[in-house]
């Protein structure tokens, strides 16, 4: 078969040479897949506005020779719009989409990852203030990192597996869990990585890692415990791909 259909959202695209672009893409049944775009950049190509960043779109494939499939035929499924008009929003979806091109190898199926990104971008997209946006994107980051194999705990301290008590927990990115006050004490087990993290944050913490249905909208807490877990979380998420997200600087400029 030279030619194949797929669902995806378009979660990263760079410009080739006069009208040509690299699209990248996130389809629920083939993972993530890098694909060229031909002439999309003219004024009238037809594949255009099915191609943007954040559409969800039904993409027709041709299987090249070479080492980037084509795309030859393109139908918006989502465009979310009302997303698009939404800088602070976007800012967030930035963040998720450059976790995904960082840490997602290509043409590896993650369904519930897929799931869950529409999911997120279908919320985000309707509710438009900054308790949302960071409850979302952590909420987005942790249950990702689990299904790739990379889940914190937020239960018991991961040195001496005691059940943690209220003040004075760290947060231990090298063992992607948190130590109590007695073992964070301990100066040879003691660890530069650690972070302190407060009890209203860890409850939080909680709640977004270890449920997978939830109604996000009617987690109730201060805004600064939020601005702390989703911090704690993208901090563990660049421990996990070795490297800074770039989008956090931005975030940080606009909201």
């Amino acid at each position: 078969m030279r030619s194949y259909k797929t669902k995806a959202i378009i979660i990263k695209q760079y410009e080739v040479g006069e009208a040509d672009r690299i699209v990248v893409a996130f389809s629920r049944d083939l993972g993530l897949i890098t694909l060229s775009a031909r002439g999309v950049r003219k004024t009238l190509a037809k594949l255009k506005g099915h191609l943007e960043l954040y559409t969800y779109s039904n993409l027709i494939i041709h299987k090249s020779r070479g080492a980037i499939d084509i795309i030859t035929g393109a139908e918006t499924i989502h465009s979310f719009k009302k997303l698009r008009g939404n800088l602070k929003n976007t800012s967030r979806i930035f963040l998720i989409f450059e976790f995904l091109n960082r840490i997602l190898p290509e043409r590896e199926e993650h369904q519930k990852i897929f799931d869950l990104l529409l999911f997120i971008l279908k919320e985000l997209e309707n509710k438009p203030n900054k308790k949302h946006r960071l409850i979302l994107s952590s909420y987005f980051l942790l249950r990702a990192l689990k299904e790739l194999g990379y889940a914190p705990h937020f239960r018991e301290c991961i040195r001496c597996q005691s059940k943690l008590k209220k003040g004075g927990n760290y947060f231990d990115f090298n063992g992607a869990g948190t130590v109590c006050p007695s073992c964070s004490q301990e100066e040879n087990v003691f660890n530069i990585s650690d972070a302190k993290v407060s009890d209203y944050a860890l409850v939080g913490l909680r709640i977004l890692n270890e449920n997978s249905s939830i109604e996000l909208a009617n987690i109730k807490a201060d805004i600064k415990i939020f601005e702390e877990l989703a911090n704690l979380v993208q901090n563990y998420v660049e421990y996990v791909i070795e490297s800074e997200l770039k989008s956090r600087k931005f975030i940080k400029e606009i909201d």
